[in-house]
């Protein structure tokens, strides 16, 4: 029984290998990879017992598996492909680009931290609670045991201060609203 199938399974081999390959060839453009792929479906094929199918539906099974196989040969050949463009080059590649924007945040953070020092400690407070947080004046006030009378004095308070922060510093309020919030995001 066993030598019947595999002289079944040579025959079937040998009438549809060539045409299974010129379909792996139209996916896949390489004679050998195309060649590797048909292989590997006979071999699938018969550790599924698949060759026992009728001839007819053997053949239209082996034409949809081969496509099947040959879609997922070029996804994983496509996954192991990586383009350049897909990551960003490394710092030792652009030098002043790098320092610069270093240099940059830095400056930021530390307008950003010289802007906050000048805020009184729970002033401070409230105001990192407000907008770091974003608790409500009643969510503050409830934390802190204040009234929330005195967590919207604070608030207040804290906006004069790093107005007058701004102004006598001639830092631009635009860029300061992006220190503040890049910081702020990042806050720990």
């Amino acid at each position: 029984m066993e030598e019947d199938r595999k002289e079944i399974f040579k025959v079937r081999f040998l009438k549809h290998y060539p045409r299974l390959c010129r379909i792996a060839y139209g996916y896949v453009s390489d004679k050998d990879d195309s060649e590797d792929i048909v292989q590997e479906l006979f071999i699938n094929v018969w550790n599924k017992g698949k060759d026992a199918l009728p001839e007819n539906e053997f053949a239209a099974y082996m034409t949809v598996s081969i496509r099947n196989c040959c879609i997922s040969f070029l996804r994983k050949k496509q996954e192991a492909c990586i383009s350049i463009d897909d990551y960003p080059t490394a710092a030792i590649d652009r030098p002043d680009e790098t320092c610069e924007e270093n240099e940059a945040a830095q400056s930021t953070e530390n307008l950003l931290q010289k802007a906050l020092a000048i805020l009184p400690p729970k002033c401070k407070e409230v105001f990192l609670l407000a907008k770091l947080h974003g608790l409500k004046y009643r969510e503050i006030a409830e934390k802190l045991n204040l009234s929330e009378k005195t967590i919207e004095n604070q608030m207040t308070k804290a906006i004069k201060l790093l107005r007058t922060y701004v102004e006598e510093h001639k830092v631009l309020p635009i860029v300061v609203t992006v220190i503040v919030l890049s910081i702020l995001a990042n806050w720990k």
